[in-house]
C-alpha cells in the first residue's frame, strides 16, 4: 500500500506516493486571499472543499474571512465534498462555526501544530486532524489513529515517507501498520478508494 499525503502543494515525484495536491484535487478559496474573486470551476472531480478557513495572522479581515468560509462550507453541503481547513489563532470561531451550522461533510484541520487542549476541542467536535513534519508531540500521541492524517502541506525537506516513520515511530506502530491506517482514513473521509495515478 502506498504513503498517502492527505495534503500538499507539490506534486510528489516518488511512484509509491498517493498526493491529494491542493489545487488539483481539492478546490477552494484560502483565507489569505477572501478578497479575490474565484469563480467555483466544476467540483465533480475534486476529492475535497478547501484549503479554506480563518487565518487571524494574515489576510483581509476577520469578517470577510468568515464571510467566504461560509461560502465554502455551503459549497461543501451543497457538493457532499469533505472540508480541508486552514485555522491560524481562530479556533474559537471554528469551533463556533461548526456548532452553528451542524454541517454534515466532515471537516479536517491541516497542518495542526496546537497543543493538547486544543486537540481535545477539535476531536470532541469530530474533526480529523492532519500533522505534518512539524508538531507538537504529545498532540500527535493523543491523537487517535482513526482521526489521524498525516501530509507534507507545502514542505519540500522532509518526504511523506520520512513523517510516516516519525509519527510511527512516536506513536510506538509498525508503518505498515500506519500505512494501512491512513488508507482506512483516506476511504471513509473521501469516500473513495487511494489508487495510485
Amino acid at each position: 500500500m502506498p504513503y498517502i499525503d492527505f495534503h500538499t502543494h507539490h506534486v510528489p515525484t516518488a511512484t509509491d506516493v498517493i498526493a491529494v495536491v491542493d489545487g488539483r484535487d481539492t478546490w477552494g478559496i484560502h483565507p489569505w486571499r477572501a478578497d479575490t474573486i474565484c469563480p467555483v470551476p466544476d467540483l465533480s472531480d475534486k476529492l475535497a472543499i478547501g484549503e479554506c478557513g480563518l487565518d487571524a495572522l494574515r489576510g483581509p479581515s476577520m469578517e470577510l474571512q468568515l464571510q467566504v468560509f461560509r461560502q465554502q462550507i455551503a459549497l461543501s453541503e451543497a457538493n457532499r465534498k469533505p472540508l480541508v481547513i486552514h485555522c491560524v489563532k481562530a479556533l474559537d470561531q471554528l469551533l463556533s462555526l461548526r456548532r452553528e451550522l451542524h454541517p454534515k461533510m466532515l471537516w479536517m484541520f491541516h497542518g495542526f501544530r496546537g497543543k493538547p487542549q486544543q486537540l481535545h476541542s477539535l476531536l470532541a467536535a469530530d474533526f480529523f486532524i492532519s500533522f505534518g513534519a512539524c508538531h507538537n508531540k504529545e498532540s500527535l500521541c493523543l491523537c487517535p489513529l482513526e482521526r489521524l492524517m498525516i501530509e507534507t502541506d507545502d514542505d519540500e525537506v522532509h518526504p511523506i515517507a520520512e513523517i510516516y516513520n516519525n509519527v510511527a515511530d512516536k506513536k510506538g506502530v509498525d508503518v505498515t501498520f500506519l500505512v494501512n491506517s491512513m488508507a482506512k482514513n483516506y476511504r471513509f473521509f473521501y469516500q473513495k478508494e487511494p489508487h495510485l495515478t
